[in-house]
């Protein structure tokens, strides 16, 4: 059976995939090149009540965003607006919605989008990637993962959960097989030993 494919990126795997930074994105978004989601409770606006997904005015992100990391980790927000309408609606009740980094969100087709608008769309002329697997971002999720959480207790239980990570990256849910992955980790494990 073959899971279907990804729906949302967060902005860390996205400036992951794309070389750039999360600010880069934010940036983007606040002028209008990119849009981001995120899931709200039930909040009442002026166009009236909403929940689900929203997208979100990049321009209210920006201070999570400073370039010299002192921004806060959460911000609040005043105003959203459903998926694919034009209006933006301002958030009445309660006074503003809490949005942390983690709850930043492109979808999969918006990613998809920028990717083709801007070339960046990795692809041969048989429409396949040029590289099967994304090595570039699979560093940045290791350094992430040692940062937030250390090393796992084996060399066997951290290649197992970035061939784990590579199957929830892939449409097919694919990933490369153990050797491959782990003459990609085991110069890091060594070294943080």
């Amino acid at each position: 059976m073959t899971l279907p494919p990804r729906v949302f990126f967060s902005s860390f795997e996205a400036a992951a995939r794309w070389g750039c930074t999360p600010t880069d994105i934010v940036e983007w978004a606040a002028m209008e090149r990119l849009q981001l989601t995120t899931s709200a409770p039930f909040i009442q606006t002026s166009n009236g009540p909403l929940s689900g997904l929203i997208e979100l005015h990049a321009a209210d992100l920006m201070p999570m965003f400073r370039r010299d990391g002192t921004g806060p980790t959460e911000v609040p927000i005043h105003r959203v607006r459903p998926p694919g309408e034009a209006t933006w609606a301002f958030i009445m009740s309660p006074q503003g919605l809490m949005v942390a980094r983690p709850d930043i969100l492109i979808s999969a087709i918006e990613k998809a989008r920028f990717e083709e608008e801007n070339g960046l769309a990795r692809r041969t002329a048989s429409g396949r990637p040029n590289h099967k697997y994304d090595w570039e971002a699979m560093f940045v999720a290791v350094i992430k993962r040692i940062h937030e959480r250390g090393l796992p207790d084996t060399q066997a239980e951290f290649v197992r959960e970035f061939q784990e990570w590579f199957a929830r990256r892939d449409e097919k849910g694919e990933a490369p097989d153990e050797r491959s992955i782990r003459r990609r980790l085991t110069p890091v494990w060594r070294a943080l030993q």
